[in-house]
């Protein structure tokens, strides 16, 4: 494994997980507190972050709709684009 991130592609993997990934783990340990699991078992947990995961693209969407002046169908489109790649 340390091989493979010491090459200069496994350096530019990484640096677009650093800009992609990891500021949406830390604002899900941060600013919503989560930091562990509180039910048992896989399912449960697949539940359980799943919720944790709506919940954070919520509150982006909000912060969104609130940047835009609070009017939802300026950003309708925008949200179609987001969650429905071509």
């Amino acid at each position: 494994m340390e091989a493979k991130l010491q090459s200069e592609e496994g350096k530019e993997i990484y640096r677009q997980r650093k800009k992609i990934v990891e500021p949406v783990f830390g604002q899900v340990k941060f600013n919503l507190g989560f930091s562990r699991f509180r039910l048992k078992g896989l399912d449960r947990a697949g539940g359980e972050w799943t919720l944790v995961c709506l919940v954070h693209n919520i509150k982006k969407i909000h912060a969104k709709i609130m940047a835009k002046g609070g009017e939802m169908h300026d950003l309708t489109g925008e949200l179609q684009t987001a969650y429905n790649p071509a």
